[in-house]
């Protein structure tokens, strides 16, 4: 039951939490990132705090979380570009694929997983990553909608590649200390935070929102990562790392429902809705092929 549970939690706050902040105006994606970072953060704190895994905030763990965190930050700021240009459903689509075989790519070159696979499996994997490449390239080359404006650059798309890349590796850090990723959430929080200050301050970024309710908004977006963040974790050591986080992938669904229905982008009943839609369970399809070899 908690596993089923963890499933829909994850889905729905990691499926609407980009999607909720469209509606409010930012003065740049750096200003986003910071309000999500805020409030990310002081769930973060309580967590770690009143929870068993307080004690292992070490020097180290403390340090290269806090690393981990400012890649985040940097992929946050990718993310909400690439949303904001190219559509939820397209920069998500293009992401979340790229998040599987970068963090399995890096289990691979630096933790020696998945060597030990007998060719068969290895040769499945291989499919798995060209199907993936083959559901993004339907994404990318869908048009239409509010992205259309933005499809004679290709910057968009390169910021959406640049999400799943380094959001597929910020755990990284982590993983080399060794600690437990619920203790490593916090010094994580810690980094976010630092990471969008940083960005917002070299990009002289107001901080300042339109309206008194898009604080809440935005905040209430950064608290839906946090929970959502748990929830994987509970579902991840529950039925495993790789099988975990593939089922959590199931937000692209939400993400995508929410783009074209919600925001049109692309407009729904549309052959460009159609292809991406298709290009995202096709990308979806084989990152659940590869995300569950053994």
């Amino acid at each position: 039951m908690l596993t089923f549970v963890a499933i829909i939690v994850t889905a729905i706050a990691w499926g609407i939490w980009v999607p909720l902040t469209h509606k409010v105006k930012f003065p740049s994606s750096y200003t986003r990132v910071f309000y999500v970072a805020i409030a990310n953060l002081i769930l973060a704190f309580f967590v770690a705090r009143f929870s068993p895994y307080w004690a292992e905030l070490t020097p180290r763990v403390m340090i290269f979380s806090f690393i981990g965190g400012i890649i985040w930050a940097i992929s946050g700021a990718c993310a909400f570009y690439a949303s904001e240009r190219i559509g939820i459903a397209k920069a998500n689509g293009t992401w979340a694929p790229l998040n599987i075989v970068f963090s399995i790519t890096w289990g691979i070159l630096l933790f020696g997983e998945f060597l030990d696979l007998p060719t068969p499996i290895k040769l499945l994997a291989l499919l798995a990553v060209i199907i993936i490449i083959a559901g993004i390239l339907m994404i990318i080359t869908a048009s239409g909608g509010k992205a259309t404006k933005s499809m004679n650059s290709f910057l968009p798309y390169l910021a959406a590649i640049g999400t799943g890349v380094l959001w597929g590796t910020y755990f990284i850090p982590i993983r080399l200390t060794q600690a437990s990723t619920w203790a490593a959430a916090f010094p994580l929080g810690i980094g976010i935070l630092v990471g969008s200050l940083i960005f917002v301050i070299i990009s002289r970024s107001s901080l300042k929102l339109e309206k008194t309710k898009d604080y809440a908004i935005t905040m209430t977006s950064g608290l839906l990562w946090g929970i959502g963040n748990y929830s994987s974790l509970i579902l991840m050591e529950r039925i495993g790392t790789g099988k975990g986080y593939t089922i959590a992938q199931i937000s692209l669904v939400i993400n995508a429902l929410i783009s074209i229905f919600i925001f049109h982008q692309p407009s729904p009943k549309t052959k460009e809705a159609l292809k991406t839609v298709i290009g995202i369970l096709v990308a979806l399809a084989g990152a659940i092929i590869l995300g569950n070899l053994k």
